[in-house]
């Protein structure tokens, strides 16, 4: 499979929030994928990158998006990866590292992002893309659902 990494054309929104539901798998109910309105908005206001095959295998029976990446600016002017995905059916090609790279790359400001702290495989995948532990914060989302902030600086600041 072959692809190329490029930044999602508004009208490419609802393909991407069909990847939404598709790559993160709703298990026990506890996951809502973001829903169209906000992609919509994500197309105009954030980093929005979409990872478009460029050859149709294996991916004949889906739109041409195989992955995508978003991220935002917080208050602090740094950005904020909110989440990086890649269709089921393309894991294991490069897609999500090709996105990560692609993003980092173009970061000019440090890069967050939120992992469980108990996620030992994501903590480091994240560290091999050079990301390092700035903040552990108990309860972040709900009193069991711990977060490890992390961060990414760009290559001049380092």
């Amino acid at each position: 499979m072959k692809f190329e990494i490029a930044t999602a054309r508004t009208d490419e929104f609802l393909d991407v929030a069909a990847l939404d539901r598709i790559a993160w798998p709703n298990m026990n109910d506890t996951f809502i994928p973001d829903g169209e309105h906000i992609w919509r908005v994500w197309c105009d206001h954030a980093t929005l990158l979409v990872a478009k095959v460029t050859d149709r295998e294996p991916f004949s029976e889906t739109n041409e998006i195989a992955g995508a990446l978003v991220m935002f600016p917080s208050r602090n002017g740094e950005l904020f990866l909110h989440k990086i995905m890649v269709h089921p059916v393309c894991r294991g090609r490069g897609v999500g590292t090709a996105l990560m790279k692609n993003a980092l790359e173009g970061a000019p400001v440090p890069v967050l992002l939120t992992v469980d702290p108990e996620n030992s495989a994501a903590v480091s995948l994240y560290e091999q893309f050079g990301f390092r532990p700035r903040e552990r914060i108990d309860g972040y989302y709900r009193p069991h659902e711990d977060r490890l902030i992390m961060e990414h600086r760009p290559s001049s600041s380092t």
